[in-house]
């Protein structure tokens, strides 16, 4: 299973930048297992182009951006959120942090539990055969009859 990539994208001097790590850490200790966060300093127009990076700070889970932004071009510069209640924020909201972390955590364990499911059935007809193939070997044919005497 895959673990969790966290990115926290910036440009140098940005002042949101503790405020996201601060949220960003505060959902992520929520969990059972600690996770390391990436941080990537953004430093030219090239870097931006190649990152697809819409602005400071961006927090990426699983190189999935936590707001998604609508259209935005790349840019060296701030970059602006709006919370539940349309206020303007500097770094995302945290309860989008904590859906994305949660969606990935989510996905792993239906991941998990349709790899456990996967596993039960094949050992069911692992151990079906070995029935069968028992019956036979001991002298009964694979409908139930004996077939010796």
């Amino acid at each position: 299973m895959a673990e969790l990539r966290v990115e926290l994208l910036v440009v140098e001097e940005c002042p949101h930048v503790s405020q996201a790590r601060a949220d960003l850490e505060s959902v992520l200790g929520q969990g059972v297992v600690e996770t390391p966060v990436q941080l990537v300093i953004v430093n030219s127009h090239d870097d931006a182009e190649f990152l697809g990076f819409p602005g400071s700070p961006t927090i990426r889970i699983d190189g999935e951006d936590v707001v998604p932004p609508p259209e935005l071009p790349v840019a060296l510069a701030c970059r602006l959120y709006r919370d539940a209640d349309g206020r303007t924020l500097g770094s995302p909201p945290i309860e989008a942090i904590r859906a994305a972390v949660d969606a990935h955590r989510r996905g792993r364990l239906e991941a998990f539990q349709r790899q456990e499911a996967r596993l039960r059935a094949e050992a069911a007809l692992l151990a079906e055969a070995e029935d069968e193939s028992a019956d036979v070997s001991a002298g009964d044919d694979p409908d139930g009859e004996e077939t010796g005497g």
